[in-house]
């Protein structure tokens, strides 16, 4: 079975500026982040604004991820759906693109007990062969797991892993304590929690800052699962202050749009109802970027030319 550890981007979708799919733009970029150093790729997650794309536009990002990655790192798809039957859908159709598993988040909006998340996941696993990553992501759900919920999903063999976004340490630490010895826990939020999340036992991280700052995440994970805190620290540090430099401008993902377009990777436009960036806040993007050392200053000059 598939082993998901290390730093696992969630990656955007570069569309055109007409809302068009840009297959091509997102084939180079899944190269680029692999290129970076990355241990696997998840596609269609709220990074990619899995919202916005259609039943057989979905089906194309899992098939050209897939054919992108060729074999180097496992491909993670986000599942997760409003219904038990949209979910097995969109692993079916994971599936017959050949991926290597499937995140799930829980239902949103339907803001089912937890109880009936269970049984979501209960019913997505009987139906698929695929090892299954939960994923905690309240925020955008409207739903917690409970350590206890957590430990019971634990018991399934095809849960191999579970992506906790929750923000909540004391929620996470406790996840890590029980459960990793059953499933691989990765940390959402890395710039924020990584050190601690691995120090506590996890053993990697999925977050969207990965193809922006690229090897800087990889030097980070690499120093904090060998345990050098002295030179984890620091990296941390530099995560933490880009993060915060880039929260709240625009409507997530388009500042990382930006900043991928800026560095020369694609990261295309979002779809409507999201808007890029205009102008006053592309040069504070821009200038997160060059404090961070992550675009030089001559390439920015460039950008601005």
């Amino acid at each position: 079975m598939v082993e998901l550890r290390g730093v696992i981007p969630a990656i955007t979708t570069p569309f055109g500026e007409d809302g068009s799919l840009d297959l091509d733009g997102f084939r180079k970029l899944v190269d680029i982040v692999i290129g970076d150093g990355v241990h696997g790729i998840v596609p269609n997650g709220c990074t990619g604004e899995s919202w916005a794309l259609s039943d057989d536009e979905r089906a194309e990002i899992f098939k050209a991820t897939v054919e992108a990655a060729a074999g180097r790192v496992p491909v993670v798809p986000g599942c997760g759906a409003m219904s038990t039957a949209d979910a097995i859908h969109k692993v079916r159709q994971a599936e017959a693109a050949g991926c290597d598993a499937v995140m799930v988040q829980p239902p949103w909006y339907v803001m089912p007990g937890l109880d009936e998340v269970m049984d979501y996941y209960k019913k997505i696993i009987a139906a698929t062969e695929l090892p299954i990553m939960a994923y905690n992501i309240p925020r955008r759900t409207g739903i917690c797991f409970t350590a206890d919920f957590v430990d019971q999903l634990a018991d399934e063999p095809r849960v191999i892993a579970l992506k906790e976004s929750s923000k909540n340490w004391l929620l996470l630490s406790e996840i890590i304590r029980r459960c990793k010895d059953r499933i691989t826990i990765l940390a959402g939020y890395a710039p924020l929690l990584g050190l601690a999340a691995i120090s506590e036992g996890a053993l990697g991280f999925v977050d969207s800052a990965a193809p922006v700052v690229g090897s800087l995440m990889i030097d980070f994970y690499d120093a904090a699962s060998a345990g050098d805190i002295e030179k984890a620290r620091p990296l941390q540090a530099e995560l933490a202050k880009i993060n915060k430099g880039m929260f709240g401008i625009g409507t997530f993902p388009a500042a990382n749009k930006a900043a991928l377009e800026m560095l020369g990777r694609p990261g295309g436009w979002p779809r409507d109802p999201i808007k890029p960036l205009n102008d006053a806040q592309r040069a504070q993007v821009r200038q997160v970027l060059i404090t961070a050392g992550v675009l030089p200053v001559e390439d920015a000059l460039r950008v601005t030319a």
